[in-house]
């Protein structure tokens, strides 16, 4: 279980009373640091001030971003070989596992057990656990995107929508975004079907499934809640969603011809920059089968990569400041992911009062709860799935297969992919 709002209090309160560590006598210890996507340049480079004011004993040198995680997970996998790997790097949750397995990743339970002040930072295990493979701590969450629907309200409203009543389900949804579309100023829905495989597995845990089972044995998303997924994608298709791309639907939305986007609770702080002065924007939940369902948490983990004794410690300062109220405040404030901090969103002081001010940020973190790791395939083909998971889904959007088949397939590509 999470803590409760009174622990959160009482671990915020300590956090912000204990006296922040200032420069050293010794000499200035350096870190690189690689992130991804490039669009979030502003936040890591935010980051890496805030922590070099704070601790001017050791300077962040940011790395060229990569385009997105899956581009990231292979750079890293290729310095790896080539011995010029960073200090520390914000890999993809789904991401982590191919270093953890190789070795690459140095595993921070040792710093969690040997840093006195760890438990005051506010970061709950349930969260900790979400970058944990083999009974190790790989990596620490830094960012949680949470899935959820994009509103444009002044299309809503001129379809006949009820802003302060958006539909909770499936149905209600599609029908409202029929309605949208039949108003002749855009689009009325599109679901984010190609998004690193994160998109269907959220949907397959929306429907109350999961990728392959808890001992990672068989395959478990060609069950009921797998077949609900592609049917519904395929539904989507027939009802009109478009097919044209990811990024072309984002754009769509930014402009105001697109009525409702499912899409990652990230992209939140764009879409509110786009929509301001031209559209009101409202954020909606997922629709799910039950408030049991367990969806997986987007974003990224901060992995340690250096073997080197003095900048083990200067990264495991920056983890801590990342993932502490400080990091996860200018997190928040420049993007839509959910904090990893519990303690900072209940302090009234810090991230309460900022979730009061914005509305739209806290729907996302109302969810965290529900959250559980973003799957990763074992073995070494993640990439190749992940790439697999979206082709499927595009044939079954396009019209071009129907969901028992491309289920099917989908099942033979994948099993010949695992480990065995």
């Amino acid at each position: 279980m999470f803590p409760s709002r009174r622990t959160f209090l009482s671990m915020a309160t300590a956090a912000a009373a204990a006296p922040v560590v200032r420069a050293r006598a010794h000499q200035q210890t350096t870190i690189r640091v690689c992130y991804a996507p490039a669009s979030l340049k502003s936040l890591y480079e935010a980051l890496a001030r805030r922590f070099m004011e704070a601790r001017p004993d050791i300077r962040v040198v940011l790395d060229s971003p990569a385009v997105d995680y899956d581009g990231l997970v292979q750079q890293t996998l290729r310095q790896n070989i080539t011995k010029q790997l960073p200090d520390i790097s914000h890999q993809g949750l789904n991401q982590i596992r191919p270093l953890a397995d190789r070795g690459i990743v140095v595993p921070l339970d040792r710093f969690i057990a040997g840093d006195p002040a760890w438990k005051m930072i506010g970061v709950p295990q349930e969260v900790t656990s979400f970058a944990s493979y083999g009974g190790k701590t790989c990596a620490l969450p830094f960012a949680i995107s949470v899935p959820v629907l994009f509103y444009n309200m002044d299309l809503v409203k001129k379809a006949g929508g009820d802003p302060d009543n958006l539909p909770d389900d499936w149905d209600g949804v599609i029908a409202l975004g029929r309605k949208i579309g039949a108003l002749g100023e855009g689009t009325g829905l599109y679901v984010e079907y190609t998004n690193n495989g994160w998109s269907f597995q959220t949907l397959v845990a929306a429907f109350g499934g999961r990728m392959m089972s808890e001992d990672e044995t068989r395959i478990a998303f060609d069950g009921p809640a797998g077949r609900q997924a592609l049917q519904l994608l395929q539904r989507l298709g027939k009802e009109g969603q478009p097919g044209f791309e990811r990024d072309q639907a984002r754009q769509a939305f930014r402009a105001g011809k697109l009525g409702i986007l499912f899409g990652a609770s990230s992209a939140l702080n764009g879409y509110q920059q786009s929509a301001a002065g031209n559209f009101r924007l409202k954020v909606g939940s997922l629709p799910v089968s039950s408030a049991a369902d367990r969806l997986p948490a987007a974003g990224n983990g901060i992995v340690m990569l250096t073997d080197d004794p003095d900048r083990q410690k200067a990264c495991w300062d920056y983890i801590k400041f990342a993932v502490g109220p400080a990091g996860q405040t200018v997190m928040v404030e420049a993007t839509g992911y959910v904090p990893v901090n519990l303690a900072a969103i209940s302090d009234p002081a810090g991230l309460g009062r900022f979730f009061d001010a914005h509305p739209e940020h806290r729907i996302a973190s109302q969810r965290i709860a529900m959250m559980t790791g973003w799957f990763s395939f074992p073995g070494e083909n993640n990439s190749r799935i992940i790439k697999a998971i979206e082709d499927h889904c595009y044939l079954v959007v396009s019209q071009k297969r129907d969901p028992a088949a491309a289920l099917s397939s989908l099942w033979k590509d994948v099993d010949a992919l695992l480990p065995h």
